[in-house]
């Protein structure tokens, strides 16, 4: 097939995070591309998933009643199939006859956090992806050669500009769930800062979860947001949340970490953190070197819509997986 003939690619999606996660966001991005994408949601069709071991948070396989959507794949014709994560799969003797008439695409997301059950399912698809550096060794370690590296990137409705929420205004804001590791930097923005926190589970009065326009809302809202790059498993890596503040021309303060090299330049697309004191001291510099901070926050959406959207990570996707 040529790289200009859209494909046409059934996509199977669970849309945990709403309209802004990223499962949605990488529906996006296939559009974009200009292929053809039917979607199904799985969520939306009850009975239509059977996980025996209970898995969640992206732990596999969960599989597809292949017999329940059948039939509206073969009126498709699709050139593709992709499994966005979830775990979502289906049973080994039916993705063995699907091979042998579509391409079989495993999308993982949660990696290295999941990769002790997903590395048990992933070779029997025809291209598995991980988000993770450090997960890409394990497969490989563990003799999956069918994988490739897609990190996290966003579509193009993150540079779309919002205008600012009065009641959420703020210098300082965190758009996440709470962690251990997170509580101690989290309690000490909000009385130095008055930082304003989103997400489940703080133990302080948060303003809870935000998708889809909420989500959009406060992080235009606010000038610096904060990165916490361990994973709920303590492994360190860049998670798509990176990607997603700086596409708004937000300033992004994270850890420093090798793995971020590989997509910014600190100091010049983003700030770096050592410890809670670096953190604090570096937000309160930034505060009051405004034209300083909004020249790193341009160059890093200035790179992030170069480098880093889904269209071109899924276009660098399929021509290293020689689909076109």
């Amino acid at each position: 097939m040529s790289r200009n003939s859209p494909l046409r690619i059934i996509f199977f999606g669970r849309y945990t995070e709403g309209a802004t996660g990223i499962v949605r966001s990488i529906f996006m991005g296939l559009h974009e591309l200009g292929h053809s994408v039917y979607e199904i949601n799985v969520a939306a069709k009850p009975g239509l998933l059977k996980n025996p071991r209970r898995y969640q948070g992206g732990h596999g396989p969960i599989y597809v009643r292949w017999e329940l959507v059948e039939k509206e794949v073969e009126i498709f014709k699709p050139d593709i199939i992709i499994f966005c994560a979830g775990g979502l799969t289906v049973e080994p003797n039916i993705l063995e006859k699907l091979k042998k008439k579509y391409t079989i695409i495993g999308f993982t997301l949660s990696d290295p956090d999941v990769f002790p059950t997903v590395s048990q399912y992933a070779h029997l698809f025809d291209h598995h992806t991980t988000n993770s550096v450090e997960a890409l060794e394990f497969y490989k370690s563990k003799g999956i050669n069918n994988t490739i590296l897609m990190p996290f990137a966003i579509d193009s409705r993150f540079f779309v500009p919002r205008p600012i929420d009065v009641n959420l205004k703020t210098n300082v804001a965190i758009i996440g769930h709470a962690r251990e590791n997170r509580i101690s930097i989290a309690e000490r923005l909000v009385k130095e800062f008055n930082a304003k926190v989103y997400g489940r589970s703080w133990p302080f009065d948060s303003l809870g979860p935000v998708h889809g326009e909420d989500w959009f809302r406060a992080a235009y809202s606010s000038s610096f947001l904060i990165n916490f790059p361990k994973t709920g498993a303590g492994y360190t890596n860049v998670k798509v949340g990176v990607f997603e503040a700086i596409a708004t021309g937000r300033l992004l303060f994270t850890e420093y970490f090798d793995e971020m090299k590989r997509f910014y330049n600190y100091d010049k697309e983003i700030v770096g953190y050592a410890n809670e004191e670096d953190l604090i001291s570096k937000i309160r510099y930034y505060i009051s070197h405004k034209d300083e901070a909004e020249t790193i926050a341009r160059a890093g959406q200035l790179r992030t819509a170069c480098e880093h959207t889904w269209e071109k990570r899924l276009a660098d996707f399929f021509r290293d997986a020689k689909i076109y």
